[in-house]
């Protein structure tokens, strides 16, 4: 008789002492999940990592500039202008050096004077460009950069007159930053450049310089 009573009795303990653990086990999952979650007081700066910490796909950044470059007076037989386009896809970062690539587009205007006679080297060019940027904040949301972009560029015809239907625009410069919120900003740079076809004979190049604004956005 009373081992009936004493196998329900431990059977019961048993039950219990089983459910309890079970219980104490799920108490850690759940407060990990909810530490987890990232509080109303954090910063934005952390909400980000948050979320790019929990798998969130990174934005693809792009950037629009639109310039204008022009000879100096101290280049005797060269007179260009040109106006450029250039269309930049973020790609790698490492700490404060950028890489981006894209896309130049050009119109170009004057004359080139090799023997005294201003010949037209006016012409039309478009091709791959590569640009790497160096940025520093400087305060709060503006930030400073120095940029360095090469284009390889194809022509319409030969540029500058008696040259090649192709060369290469080589771009040095500061740039001035303005990240007004999270997913634009506005810039302003100032660029020496200069254009050659890279051959060791018959290389009629010019040196400019000029001012660009910039544009970029993530999406």
């Amino acid at each position: 008789m009373k081992k009936n009573k004493l196998l329900p009795l431990v059977l019961s303990l048993a039950v219990c002492t089983f459910n309890g653990a079970a219980y104490a086990e799920t108490q850690p999952a759940e407060n990990v999940s909810a530490e987890s979650q990232p509080s109303e007081n954090v910063s934005a700066d952390d909400a980000n990592n948050y979320e790019m910490h929990m798998g969130e796909i990174d934005k693809d950044l792009y950037e629009l500039q639109l310039e204008y470059l022009s000879s100096s007076p101290f280049t005797a037989r060269r007179d260009m202008r040109n106006y450029n386009v250039h269309i930049f896809k973020k790609g790698k970062q490492v700490h404060a050096l950028s890489m981006y690539y894209g896309l130049t587009f050009t119109r170009a205007t004057g004359y080139n004077i090799p023997r005294g006679i201003a010949y037209d080297s006016n012409g039309v060019g478009a091709g791959p460009a590569m640009m790497m940027r160096w940025e520093k904040r400087l305060s709060g949301k503006l930030h400073g950069s120095i940029d360095f972009t090469g284009s390889l560029m194809f022509y319409n015809k030969a540029h500058p007159y008696d040259g090649r239907a192709y060369g290469f625009l080589w771009r040095l410069g500061p740039r001035l930053i303005w990240k007004y919120d999270e997913d634009n900003s506005f810039s302003v740079g100032y660029s020496i450049s200069h254009f050659s076809n890279g051959m060791r004979k018959h290389n009629p190049g010019y040196n400019i310089a000029g001012v660009s604004i910039g544009l970029s956005h993530e999406f």
